[in-house]
């Protein structure tokens, strides 16, 4: 009978540390988020926090070794767990800090994918025969909103004479990664001159990948000069200015509570993004009413005097 009973020990040694024969199920590691879907920033960081559990399958007292590993992600999304390596007592818990960072700009808002995590788990004391069960953990990411736009002048200062029409050429660039409207309007009046912006209202793309440059749209700004109602000289400068807002057409989600919601109000940088441009433009020399009608007389006079002297 002891014989009987050291071998009954042996095999149950055997069955709980020896390596290498089919691991028997000895329990399971449960992985909870506190969101299921988050939405990323494109300067910032997302975060999910993992409440991980090892429960026993039958009896446990050895605490179990965790390995969190990344085993799906997009191209676009930097994703860190933290720690990624742990022990955990059985019935307790452990939080796990899940990191997500935008790495490539030119993804379109809106864009979404999955980031699906991987914990694997043994018992400390090792024994292969013991197979704790692992979990995956998939999360929906998606990518927020973020609008800026610049004001690129070909020729902010500029000369021109009176009553001559003078246009400003102004590239409004798309930096965010929406669709925006722009709309733009004058900020600061030059005095005496009239001003016409063409188009006053544009929409720009975002870029997108493979795009080597960013998008924008092209406005001109045309002024005319002043001139008074006889002969006159003129040397002034003048400055004016405009401003350019650009709203998103995507919505931004924010987070209240534990659930995510669209934003009801603007939010810079976010969905509305203003600028201004500030220019300079002179105007110098005689004015004289009627001046290009005394050319036109003029010219007329000389032709009919080149063909009376052809007809001699």
């Amino acid at each position: 009978m002891m014989k009987k009973g050291i071998i009954g020990a042996t095999v149950i040694v055997a069955l709980l540390f020896i390596q290498g024969a089919n691991a028997i199920p000895w329990g399971k590691i449960n992985a909870t988020p506190n969101m299921t879907a988050v939405y990323v920033e494109r300067y910032g960081q997302g975060q999910v926090t993992l409440d991980v559990q090892y429960v026993p399958y039958y009896f446990g007292y050895l605490p179990a070794y965790v390995e969190v590993s990344v085993v799906g992600a997009p191209s676009w999304l930097t994703v860190a767990p933290n720690p990624s390596t742990f022990v955990v007592k059985p019935g307790e818990s452990f939080n796990v800090k899940v990191a997500m960072q935008v790495s490539q700009h030119d993804i379109v808002a809106g864009t979404s994918a999955t980031v699906e995590l991987l914990l694997q788990a043994r018992l400390v004391s090792g024994g292969a025969l013991r197979q704790i069960d692992g979990a995956k953990v998939p999360i929906i990411v998606s990518y927020n909103p973020f609008t800026e736009i610049t004001l690129r002048a070909v020729k902010p200062i500029m000369r021109t004479s009176p009553d001559k029409e003078l246009p400003f050429t102004v590239d409004v660039v798309n930096y965010g990664n929406s669709p925006i409207i722009v709309e733009l309007t004058l900020e600061e009046e030059p005095q005496g001159w009239k001003v016409n912006i063409n188009p006053p209202n544009l929409k720009i793309e975002p870029k997108k990948p493979g795009d080597e440059t960013y998008p924008y749209e092209t406005v001109t700004i045309t002024l005319t000069s002043p001139h008074g109602p006889v002969i006159s000289y003129h040397n002034d400068w003048e400055d004016f200015s405009i401003r350019a807002t650009a709203r998103s057409e995507a919505p931004y989600w924010v987070k209240q509570g534990g659930t995510w919601t669209t934003a009801t109000q603007d939010i810079t940088l976010k969905n509305i993004y203003s600028v201004p441009a500030s220019f300079l433009a002179k105007n110098r020399g005689f004015y004289i009413p009627g001046f290009d009608a005394i050319f036109m007389v003029a010219g007329l006079a000389v032709a009919a005097l080149l063909f009376k002297r052809r007809k001699k």
